[in-house]
């Protein structure tokens, strides 16, 4: 005698919006364990919950031993609900799953597609906890399990975290959300008495935590190791569990991509000046190599005050100026050497009533002096300066001057560094 199973999943991602507004996002809300929908009995032996987080993404990977020890012939449907916001004006709702599968006992299982969009409030409350307003979207698969039949079920699937993104015309840098994802398990609590006899769960951040994210989970009492989470429970109980909350700021990594994908081709630069450089391999090609672990350095006796970086633009529509400041290269060089105080800002801009006709602007910037961080091509927020920011209202640049006028002293050396200049725009 065979039981007939229904297995069902939902997701959602937000589409991108134009800027001055809403620029990404996702109306993901949550997702969660399979829901016994009718009474039958089947319990839940095990399950192996993964959870691997890398940019906006989680890719979810959930695996469960089922045993079925009904003896009647009765039809048994189970769920796997995701929900999403119910912000309609926010998205397309028909917008695929990304590398969904389903496999039972090693074989794939074809799916096919449900939507409800009736609108209703989730168990769940938010991070705050505030009640949620949801819809629920479906991907259906049926198959038959033996009476008496052990089975393993494993669902695996991309989803796009909970967030919003903004960008105004005001700024040419874009405002990054935190991300964030909520796992239920309560939702599995009608299988056998409630309780699943081993539950492992690992959740892999550690690209977000090296990139410099900054990531939280409560719920459960997880262990870490540089970035992996781990929980294992015997006899757990599903019907009294907390979700799992889990969210991570990644504005690091979004700043580093969204800087390094807007650097100008080095075509629209004629010519790059320095005033001095210090004795070896501290020149001027250092600012725009893309490696952090070498620097243009000044050769002026002293601090360096007065001493000048030149660059001229092939009338460029130039939207913003950055550097890394200081001798990134590791600590020790850091502390040891000078890092920007104070510098003067000065910019030709080609007449916008007349392009053969230039007009000149200054003005002066001062930093701070940052501890140092160990920083990489997808974290390098942390020791970042914005010198200018045109947002929409950028230029046509012929050139750009930036001159030293105070510094932080190093500890040992008298000399004053820049690891990277950073010149951006729209393609």
């Amino acid at each position: 005698m065979k039981k007939r199973l229904v297995i069902l999943v939902l997701f959602f991602v937000l589409k991108i919006f134009a800027n001055g507004g809403p620029i990404d996002g996702s109306v993901f809300y949550k997702t969660g364990d399979i829901v016994l929908m009718k009474y039958a009995e089947v319990k839940l032996l095990k399950e192996d919950l993964n959870i691997k987080i890398e940019g906006d993404y989680s890719w979810v990977t959930v695996q469960y031993m089922l045993t079925n020890t009904s003896s009647y012939n009765k039809e048994i449907t189970y769920g796997f609900p995701v929900e999403l916001l119910a912000r309609s004006d926010w998205g397309e709702e028909k917008a695929p799953v990304s590398n969904m599968k389903f496999i039972i006992n090693g074989k794939r299982v074809p799916f096919e597609s449900q939507t409800d969009l009736s609108t209703f409030t989730s168990e769940v409350k938010g991070f705050s906890g505030e009640e949620v307003l949801i819809k629920r979207k479906w991907h259906v698969i049926d198959f038959s399990v033996e009476e008496d039949e052990t089975v393993t079920l494993q669902v695996s699937y991309k989803v796009k975290n909970s967030f919003i993104d903004w960008a105004t015309s005001k700024s040419f840098f874009e405002n990054y959300d935190e991300r964030k994802f909520i796992y239920d398990f309560r939702a599995a609590g009608k299988w056998g008495k409630g309780y699943v006899n081993t539950m492992n769960i690992v959740i892999d951040a550690s690209t977000v935590t090296n990139n410099g994210g900054d990531i939280k989970i409560k719920g459960l009492d997880v262990v870490n190791d540089k970035g992996i989470y781990r929980f294992s429970s015997t006899n757990f109980d599903l019907k009294n569990s907390s979700s799992l909350y889990i969210s991570y700021k990644n504005d690091s990594e979004k700043f580093s991509k969204y800087v390094l994908a807007h650097r100008i081709a080095k075509k629209h630069i004629k010519k790059v000046s320095v005033s001095s450089k210090l004795r070896g391999s501290y020149g001027k090609e250092n600012l725009f190599d893309n490696d952090f672990k070498t620097a243009w350095v000044e050769g002026k006796k002293g601090a360096g005050i007065g001493e000048k970086i030149e660059i001229e633009l092939d009338n460029y529509n130039l939207a913003s100026i950055c550097l890394i400041n200081g001798y990134t290269k590791n600590k020790e060089v850091y502390t040891k050497n000078n890092r920007l105080k104070k510098v003067k800002l000065e910019v030709e801009i080609v007449d916008y009533e007349d392009e053969t006709k230039t007009k000149k602007n200054s003005k002066e910037i001062e930093f701070e002096d940052k501890e140092f961080t160990e920083i990489t091509p997808l974290n390098f927020l942390s020791l970042s300066e914005i010198v200018d920011d045109y947002g929409e209202g950028f230029y046509k640049m012929k050139k750009v001057t930036i001159t030293i006028l105070e510094v932080y002293r190093g500890t040992a050396y008298n000399d004053t560094c820049i690891s990277e200049l950073f010149l951006l725009g729209y393609k």
